[in-house]
């Protein structure tokens, strides 16, 4: 009882003050930031979880903590990003060129001088695999093959059509090219829908191993002529091999091209978040790297982004000094 006041009177301030402190907590909680992912079966979801966790490390003392969202991938993240309903987010290079140019999903929005890079990740391969019986060894055998596409308006289908294109091929034939999505496509090779299937991914990846494994699938090589003049002249594609060895009835490496997976924001975001999030993934990239397949074999020197693809955060740009990764 407060000093003779009646029970029911004492209890009903009692109460009310203690809804005053708990709204009170409430506002004062720090709104966090938001890193935008991919979908939960895919590379991006834990990924990005990986990077908060470094992020909400005690020792980081970041002022606010970081959440990974979902979202439908790295054309989406880019436009959240763009739009300001999340931080950060994770996209792939060719992407993030197009959106910095205003150029393939990004014409009809136009281009945003405001996206910015912060840090390289890891190889996403351009990967076809065709079963072992349609005797598909590269890329150029998939002409006049039933091939499986991947749904339209994912990222990778931006690669998908800069490789369709060089090569001449037209994508509207109902009766040879298929879309699926990505749990659908090994059921479809398989099942003898298609011969072969597209798609973009790091290695090693679930889906990869399930085609191989279930219905004698091989990779397929993506090399040659045209592939070394989109390498020539398209700074954001980069020359990659996928290991011999790394998926049942795969031994030899097989070459194909890759975007790199990079985590974007905008120039908007201040100099002390971008800096703190470089900081804490590779203060702490040992770590970083145990979380997730993809991120094992990371090398420090490799996931400084390339300023010929966009610009760099310069709060990412004071790290990268700082540490003399750049000058």
């Amino acid at each position: 009882m407060l000093f003779g006041q009646p029970p029911f009177l004492a209890a009903a301030i009692m109460a009310s003050t203690l809804a005053g402190c708990m709204a009170v907590s409430v506002v004062l909680a720090p709104t966090p930031v938001t890193l935008a992912t991919g979908s939960p079966g895919g590379i991006y979801h834990p990924v990005g979880n990986a990077i908060c966790r470094m992020f909400n490390l005690p020792g980081e003392h970041q002022p606010r903590p970081c959440v990974a969202v979902t979202s439908d991938g790295a054309v989406a993240n880019i436009r959240r990003v763009a739009g300001g309903e999340s931080t950060f987010g994770l996209s792939q290079t060719d992407i993030a060129y197009a959106a910095f140019h205003g150029d393939g999903p990004f014409a009809a929005s136009g281009p945003n001088p405001k996206l910015r890079m912060l840090i390289a990740l890891y190889p996403e391969a351009f990967t076809a695999i065709a079963r072992a019986d349609t005797g598909i060894r590269d890329f150029q055998d998939l002409r006049g093959k039933r091939i499986g596409i991947g749904k339209s308006g994912a990222g990778y289908t931006y690669t998908r059509d800069v490789l369709l294109e060089l090569y001449g091929w037209v994508i509207p034939n109902p009766e040879r090219v298929l879309e699926f999505g990505p749990a659908d496509q090994n059921e479809a090779l398989c099942d003898y829908k298609v011969d072969a299937i597209i798609f973009e991914a790091g290695h090693p990846n679930g889906l990869t191993q399930e085609a191989t494994t279930a219905c004698r699938a091989r990779l397929v090589r993506v090399t040659g002529p045209l592939i070394d003049r989109l390498l020539a002249t398209h700074s954001y594609y980069i020359a990659t091999v996928i290991p011999g060895g790394m998926y049942a009835g795969n031994p030899d490496d097989v070459p194909t091209i890759s975007t790199l997976a990079v985590l974007v924001t905008s120039s908007d975001q201040p100099d002390e978040l971008a800096y703190g999030v470089v900081k804490a993934v590779f203060k702490n990239l040992a770590d970083f790297r145990r979380l997730h397949p993809a991120l094992s074999t990371l090398d420090i020197k490799d996931m400084v982004p390339i300023e010929a693809v966009i610009p760099i955060h310069p709060g990412a740009l004071k790290y990268y000094r700082e540490v003399a990764l750049l000058h």
